[in-house]
Formats: structure tokens, sequence, C-alpha cells
């Protein structure tokens, strides 16, 4: 059994070395231009391990209070989640270039969703506790754009590697719009959706935490309280039940998405 070996070519040198040696001076140009303190960061970093000490004491005399705020914080994160997953669908199909009704539905969708993802999270975040003024409230609403917009963009990606074979055997059948999108493409869908929206789950469940840290209501309310106070041990306990909380849920995706396939 013969083996080509590719190998690489004087001109294919040349260029990995120009690029290397461009991406390194952009590096630098870059490092210039944030007027990094490099000295003093030196000069702090051996300071840091007498502040890394005390977050090495825990205090669980305010568990319950944490896991309420806790549970808050999941139930915002699948309630955004659930009303952009809706939205992501409607918006998938009538904005992916296979499906849409026609090619202005498709440029003025993907437009609208590159806008909604092009603001953080935590601007909207911002935006609608200007709005609703804060609580819980603000935190689900504020998930619902960062959810819809990555969520609409992945389904869209997903619908347009479909076949086009599936898409002119139903219409050479006679369907209609709504017909080819449930029985001809939702079906080989499923396991794609529900990966991304798996992975969706993850981040909404960490931006639910962050996002309570600016008023949306949730376990990221105590953990500034706590930062606020200097109280080291209920920040790293808080921590704690966040990291615990993140690994729990990760696990049951993954065991979640085995039973699936």
């Amino acid at each position: 059994m013969k083996t080509k070996i590719h190998l690489s070519s004087t001109r294919e040198r040349w260029t990995l070395s120009l690029t290397a040696v461009a991406l390194l001076v952009f590096f630098i140009f870059c490092v210039n231009q944030l007027n990094l303190e490099t000295g003093k960061f030196f000069q702090r970093f051996w300071e840091a391990g007498a502040v890394i000490q005390r977050f090495f004491s825990l205090n669980f005399s305010d568990t319950t209070s944490i896991l309420q705020e806790l549970f808050t914080s999941i139930c915002m994160a699948i309630a955004g989640l659930a009303i952009g997953f809706i939205l992501s669908l409607i918006f998938s199909f009538l904005g992916a270039s296979n499906t849409a009704p026609h090619k202005f539905c498709s440029v003025l969708i993907k437009s609208f969703i590159g806008i909604i993802r092009a603001v953080p999270a935590l601007v909207w975040i911002l935006i609608v506790v200007a709005s609703l003024g804060f609580g819980n409230t603000a935190g689900v609403v504020g998930l619902v754009f960062p959810t819809t917009g990555y969520l609409t963009k992945s389904f869209m990606s997903s619908i347009e590697e479909q076949d086009p074979a599936i898409l002119e055997t139903m219409r050479s059948t006679g369907a209609n719009w709504f017909q080819t999108i449930t029985e001809g493409l939702l079906p080989g869908l499923v396991t794609p959706f529900l990966s991304w929206t798996s992975i969706r789950l993850e981040s909404n469940i960490a931006e639910s935490i962050s996002l309570g840290m600016v008023g949306a209501g949730g376990i990221g309310m105590l953990l500034v309280k706590a930062i606020g106070k200097y109280d080291y041990p209920m920040i790293s306990t808080i921590i704690l039940f966040i990291f615990v909380t993140m690994i729990t849920v990760e696990l049951l995706i993954g065991r979640i998405k085995k039973s699936l396939r």
C-alpha cells in the first residue's frame, strides 16, 4: 500500500513564516496600544498569595438562601431558553436560504439576527433593566435576546446543510411549505437542534449568574453582596455551589444526548 506524503514547498514554507512574523508583529502592536502596566502586575503578583489564602475558608451558614437564588438563576436560564427556542424555530426556517419563502425574507432575518448577535448579553440585560427595572423579569427577557441570536444562527446552519434532494422530493409530491418543513426536514434536524439547544442551556445558566450581578436577580446578586462586603468565605461558598451546579448540568446534558443517539 502506497501512501503519499505531502511535503511543503518552498513557497508554502515562506508563506507560513511570513504569516507567523506578521502575527507576532500584530501581537506586539496590540500590547503596546494597551499600555499594559506589566511592572505593576509582577509586583502585585507576588502579593496574590495572601489574598488567595482568604478564599480557602467556607461559610455554609446561609446555604438556604444560596440554594434558593441558585434555583432562581436556573429557572431564568430555562425560561429564557424556552422562549428563545420557540422564536428561533420560527426565524430559522424563515431565514434559511433553502427554506425561506422569499430571498428578501432570508436577508432581513439574517441581518436582524446579526444585529442581535453583535450586541453582548450584558448590554442587552442593561437595556432591559433600564426599561423594566431590577428583578427576575429583566433576567429572563435579557436572556431571550442572546439565546434567540445564537440558536437562530445555529439552526439556520443546520437547515442549510440538509440534502437539497429532500426539498426537491417533497415539493415534487405537491407538499406545501409547512409540510416540507415538518415532514421532510424536521426528522433529520432533531439531533442537531437538541445539540445546539443543550450547548445554549449551559451558556444560559452561566450568563444568568453573571447577569444577576447587574441586578437581574438570582445567585449573582448574592455574589455581588458578598464581594461588596469582602466576605471571602461566602464568596468561596457561592463559587463552590456554582461550580457543582455547572458540572452537574454538563453531566446530565451529556447523559441525555447519549440516550438520544
